[in-house]
């Protein structure tokens, strides 16, 4: 399967091939981030015979500030009745399925990430960052594990196989990073997530299989279009849209 690495290449085998930069903005509190995430490997795998993907993935906190709550609270509480919020999860949650995703919204937390996002900043090989960072999108979405919580965090990497590795959660260096990496994405766009394309197009949201294609291609001959500025369903600072 094709993964997103921290900061990696996806190896195609040929050296005359188009190369294609995209950086990556998500949260792992953000249901349509794990979704958008599976839909953009599943396009780069796609094409692997035709463009080199060199993808860098980058911070963004939804919640910053806000102590850990409910999801299905949080929904609520943003859309202002339990019907919307209800569409909300059942669309959520039938996309999910449709890439081999469960979301669980009963168990499901929503907060300030800033400390998961320093976990898997602290990890220099993108490959190991990677399995990391797919960890957590499980541990929040499916298995009801509370990221918030930095001894949670330690064992969860311990689990991966790096526990011991120090990971400094008040790091100035690692919180001022990720702070630009949101000051990038708001530049471009509000709400994650959020894939730019050699630094010109964007597409925001989890968008089909199909337009994550085209944009790459797109990219790879540097022709730009409306559909390589899209959006789709994505999450903000104010709530997300299905």
């Amino acid at each position: 399967m094709v993964v997103l690495k921290n900061v990696g290449v996806y190896q195609v085998g040929k050296e005359d091939m188009k190369k294609v930069h995209v950086e990556v903005w998500s949260d792992f509190v953000c249901p349509w981030c794990w979704i958008a995430k599976r839909r953009f490997e599943a396009a780069v795998d796609l094409l692997s015979n035709q463009v080199e993907v060199v993808a860098t993935a980058k911070s963004y906190r939804l919640a910053r500030g806000m102590p850990p709550m409910d999801f299905k609270t949080t929904l609520h509480k943003k859309f202002g009745n339990q019907a919307a919020a209800d569409r909300m999860m059942a669309a959520v949650g039938q996309a999910g399925s449709s890439e081999g995703l469960l979301y669980n919204f009963d168990s499901m937390l929503f907060g300030d990430t800033t400390a998961a996002h320093i976990l898997v900043k602290s990890i220099l090989h993108p490959e190991i960052a990677e399995k990391m960072s797919e960890r957590l999108f499980k541990a929040a979405t499916t298995d009801g594990i509370d990221i918030f919580n930095r001894r949670t965090l330690l064992a969860l990497a311990q689990e991966m196989g790096i526990g011991d590795m120090k990971i400094e959660f008040d790091s100035p260096e690692i919180l001022s990073s990720i702070a630009q990496d949101e000051f990038q994405a708001n530049q471009i766009s509000n709400g994650v997530p959020l894939f730019l394309f050699n630094g010109k197009s964007y597409l925001s949201g989890a968008q089909d299989v199909t337009v994550f294609q085209q944009a790459l291609l797109q990219a790879s001959t540097n022709v730009m279009s409306d559909a390589a500025s899209g959006n789709g369903e994505s999450c903000g600072i104010d709530g997300c849209t299905s």
